[in-house]
């Protein structure tokens, strides 16, 4: 990438920022110098080197027409739809050019701390391909932005916790090195599987620091569970009686079986699910439970009596004078009676 091009977004993009560079517009353009001495006609000039592709050129198929939807967005001033074509272009085609419109792109969305991420990554991918003046401005444009962001340190009691800055992550304790956040409201947590979010809401000013001790507590998944039944009910919780008549107490989160049993009346049985820190109050009450053996009793008597009168009839027929009796067994079939206990 030639340094001229790449000097000229750099100067326009730190005086959108507010913040003059060392170099001016003019710096852009090659320094004049005394005229050389006229080399001998033996000697054939030096070769001019050969002119980079420009950018919309050397791109092809969709990397090409992304770029293109891109420039026209930004044109129009729809930085955000612009940054996500560019940000399709470059992973289409890998141009670390692509980077720095990307970089343009968040400045004009006043995301300063992923611009930096940018211009550093673009730095990083690109190497022998930057020249000189290349790397200055890009050095230039993230000290320039340092002014809008400041740099984040956490210290955390736990490692392995993922870092969110307005839940975007940013890294995982213990971080490699300060964090840029934009200035403005900005909340942070720090999060891992097991413990208790650690959650602050920091106004962060530019060109400071916002140092942080993340204390994570173990997560506690209990919740209150409060029952409610008769003077006399038994109550057990996963078939061990906790109390009888009422009963409030702490369980651990989940599914729980629910028993309310009493004298004479039909027990009551349930699931009952308890979420984290919630408290649940379940009232209950018994119904009586019917009475046994009464019609069930009688029912049997009335039965077999009629069955036993059934057999005497059908003896008389069988055996009936005059009747030739066959010869053969008679097999025992079993009677069930559905309401006999």
């Amino acid at each position: 990438m030639r340094g001229k091009q790449l000097g000229h977004w750099g100067r326009a993009m730190t005086a959108a920022l507010g913040v003059g560079l060392v170099a001016g517009v003019a710096a852009a353009q090659p320094a004049r110098t005394a005229p050389a001495a006229t080399p001998p006609a033996a000697t054939p000039p030096a070769a001019t080197p050969p002119a980079e592709t420009p950018l919309a050129e050397s791109l092809t198929g969709m990397a090409r027409a992304e770029h293109g939807a891109g420039a026209a967005l930004f044109d129009d001033g729809d930085y955000a739809g612009a940054l996500a074509r560019y940000e399709r272009a470059y992973e289409l085609s890998r141009d670390h050019r692509l980077l720095w419109k990307v970089a343009l792109c968040q400045k004009n969305l006043r995301r300063y701390a992923k611009m930096i991420a940018t211009l550093r990554r673009m730095e990083a991918e690109a190497g022998a391909a930057l020249s000189a003046r290349d790397k200055q401005d890009i050095a230039d444009l993230i000290q320039a932005a340092g002014a809008f962001v400041s740099l984040l340190e956490i210290t955390a009691s736990e490692p392995g916790a993922e870092v969110f800055v307005d839940d975007e992550p940013v890294g995982t304790t213990p971080l490699a090195a300060p964090v840029p956040i934009d200035i403005g409201e900005r909340r942070i947590r720090v999060s891992k599987p097991g413990f208790v979010d650690f959650v602050r809401q920091e106004k962060v000013v530019g060109g400071g620091s916002v140092a942080l001790v993340a204390r994570l507590d173990r997560a506690l998944h209990r919740g209150r569970l409060a029952i409610a039944a008769g003077q006399d009910d038994l109550i057990a919780i996963d078939g061990k009686v906790v109390g009888k008549g009422r009963w409030e107490g702490s369980v651990q989160s989940g599914t729980h079986a629910l028993r309310v049993t009493a004298p004479g009346m039909t027990p009551h049985e349930a699931q009952i699910l308890v979420r984290d820190d919630e408290r649940r109050r379940i009232d209950v009450s018994l119904e009586r439970a019917a009475a046994r053996g009464g019609a069930s009793k009688w029912l049997w008597i009335g039965g077999g009596a009629a069955i036993f009168a059934g057999a005497l009839v059908a003896g008389a027929l069988l055996f009936e004078p005059g009747t030739p009796v066959e010869q053969g067994s008679l097999g025992t079939v079993p009677l069930g009676f559905g309401g006999r206990r």
